[in-house]
């Protein structure tokens, strides 16, 4: 089906919404340590609440549920590099903490950079190599002096960051195909799925319903509604105007938000130090340099058409 019907953002609206989403976002990483589940229940049941979410916002917009076999496959494979994202992501906060569970994801521009050339066809940019590199070393001057995480714990952040790559840069051909309710539903509710299978597997890991108590079912509820549908939407928009890359970088300034939400809320086991504010502003740094070369780089591609 075609996203023809969803008007494109202009550049400005665009780049406003992606720094809405990377806030939301921010705040997965708080809620994450908050719920006392363990991953993969939590995944589950993240995923669970916003595919029915995402159905629902596709009757309201009578959006077709038809998929052709292959285009199910496709967002399967997508919405299983999304499960495995998000179970080594909460997996990485419960075994390492919140930091160097969003530091890690500093290092998408990294793996953006050599992922997404292969979907969009072009040759891998060094301006973008070297931007990815930069926010690499910030993420492991932040982890090795403000958190000292173990080798497993560092494993975790960095697949978590591979595979948000991996899924972020097909979204970016795929988004352009499908409209923000379809996409989100087919591809959480593929990796809902999957995290159904692996219940099946690891019996244990599973929790009931009635078991999850008052206080986790409310903050499921908020990280399903506003810190995983409503920036899922507006990224799937986002990705239309804006390439895979400059998600990825902006999304450096996730770390910022959720460390510095963590310090407020978890101020006994989340702690900073001036070392912490140095690689922040380094990230914030690099948001900044890479939306000038992509200014550059559009012009002269503009300036060379004309």
């Amino acid at each position: 089906m075609s996203a023809g019907r969803d008007a494109l953002l202009s550049r400005p609206a665009a780049h406003f919404s992606l720094h809405v989403t990377v806030l939301l976002w921010g705040l997965t990483a708080i809620l994450g340590k908050a719920i006392e589940v363990n991953a993969f229940a939590l995944v589950f049941y993240r995923l669970a609440l916003v595919t029915v979410l995402a159905a629902a916002v596709m009757v309201q917009r009578r959006d077709s549920f038809r998929v052709t076999t292959r285009g199910f496959a496709r967002f399967a494979l997508i919405g299983s590099f999304v499960a495995i994202h998000w179970w080594t992501f909460y997996a990485c906060i419960k075994v390492a903490g919140v930091a160097v569970a969003v530091i890690c994801l500093s290092t998408i521009p990294f793996f953006t950079a050599l992922i997404e050339p292969v979907f969009f066809g072009r040759r891998v940019r060094a301006s973008e190599l070297i931007i990815g590199l930069l926010v690499v070393a910030g993420a492991v001057v932040l982890v090795r002096a403000e958190t000292h995480a173990s080798p497993f714990g560092l494993a975790l952040g960095l697949g978590s960051a591979l595979f948000s790559a991996a899924f972020g840069a097909w979204n970016g051909v795929v988004a352009k195909e499908e409209t923000p309710a379809r996409l989100t539903f087919f591809e959480l509710g593929s990796a809902a799925l999957l995290n159904a299978l692996i219940f099946a597997v690891v019996p244990a890991s599973f929790v009931a319903p009635w078991a999850l108590g008052a206080r986790n079912v409310g903050l499921l509820l908020v990280l399903a509604v506003f810190c995983t549908l409503l920036p899922w939407l507006l990224n799937v928009r986002v990705l239309r105007v804006l390439t895979p890359f400059t998600v990825a970088v902006a999304i450096t300034l996730e770390p910022v938000y959720s460390v510095l939400l963590a310090y407020l809320v978890f101020p006994q086991s989340e702690r900073l130090g001036l070392r912490f504010y140095l690689g922040a502003a380094s990230l914030v740094a690099l948001v900044l340099a890479n939306a000038l070369v992509k200014n550059r780089y559009r012009a002269r591609s503009e300036g060379a058409a004309a």
